[in-house]
């Protein structure tokens, strides 16, 4: 695959593999991405920073578009109770087989609808949900606005609709080499994510999909551990860059022995940057009768 960059010329990009997990022949690998980064140190604050931010509360009706393995999902429904609904779609029907199988396996069997479908086209009525939700889903579709479009139609009138999402440009690692940490983490931008700047893209896209009380939040995730994500991610972020050209092996293998040898002398840090956007479903017009 290939689109036109800046400057006219060809900018190779590999297939993003949570656009068809199915399909991917990695299921089992983004399986665990989404499962060993929830236990990353700080992932589990981060979440619960955002979801305060939703204002989700007891007895109320949930949807999260894009529900992976239902990580998000099982912290919805300790929030809304016994008398609430939480319900998780996922295009994917392995990954809703592996969030029943997790709920099952963490006491929650039953509290969460799990079911496959598709974000453009989703299966309830309008009005149906008092909240809507999609977390690290933009960055990886490209109907985006057809998605949200959907997202905003099953929100009930007064309702609220939030997606929390990447901006991979924002990530920041304290390597020696600035010109080829650049490369490094722009190629993971532009070759690899269907959009890397989806988190700086959702406020446009709330304003477009007709949204009232738009509200941003800014969220970082940051570490001074070379610990299990991120040795991850240094690995998933300079292999990248080498797939698509854009540095060598050598260079990859350089910046990486840096990095572990910051992480060595204690001198590691990185971060990556979120946003999390949040709109209010305008109230159904009033009829009107005329005498």
């Amino acid at each position: 695959m290939s689109e036109s960059g800046d400057l006219g010329g060809p900018i190779e990009r590999l297939p993003d593999p949570w656009q068809h997990v199915d399909a991917s022949g990695e299921a089992d690998r983004l399986i665990r991405v989404l499962e060993e980064a929830d236990l990353a140190p700080g992932w589990a604050e981060l979440r619960r920073t955002w979801l305060d931010f939703s204002g989700v509360g007891p007895g109320q009706a949930i949807l999260d578009v894009g529900c992976g393995t239902g990580v998000v999902a099982r912290d919805l429904v300790i929030r809304v109770g016994e008398t609430g609904r939480v319900v998780g779609i996922d295009a994917s029907t392995r990954l809703i087989e592996e969030a029943l199988r997790r709920l099952d396996q963490k006491g929650l069997k039953g509290r969460v609808e799990f079911q496959r479908a598709d974000g453009a086209a989703l299966p309830f009525p309008d009005g149906s949900f008092d909240l809507v939700v999609a977390s690290a889903v933009f960055g990886h579709i490209p109907n985006r606005m057809e998605v949200l479009e959907e997202m905003v139609r099953v929100a009930r009138p007064d309702g609220t609709v939030l997606a929390f999402d990447h901006d991979i440009d924002t990530i920041v690692v304290n390597a020696s080499d600035r010109e080829l940490t650049r490369r490094i983490v722009h190629a993971y931008c532009d070759r690899y994510f269907t959009s890397g700047w989806a988190g700086r893209e959702l406020y446009a896209m709330f304003r477009e999909a007709a949204l009232e009380e738009i509200q941003v939040l800014p969220l970082m995730h940051t570490s001074t551990q070379f610990e299990p994500y991120w040795k991850r991610m240094v690995e998933r972020l300079s292999t990248m860059a080498v797939k698509t050209g854009a540095v060598s092996e050598q260079e990859a293998g350089l910046w990486r022995a840096d990095l572990e040898q910051k992480g060595r002398e204690g001198r590691f840090f990185a971060s990556r940057g979120y946003f999390c956007v949040r709109g209010r479903k305008p109230d159904e017009p009033q009829s009107t009768t005329t005498a």
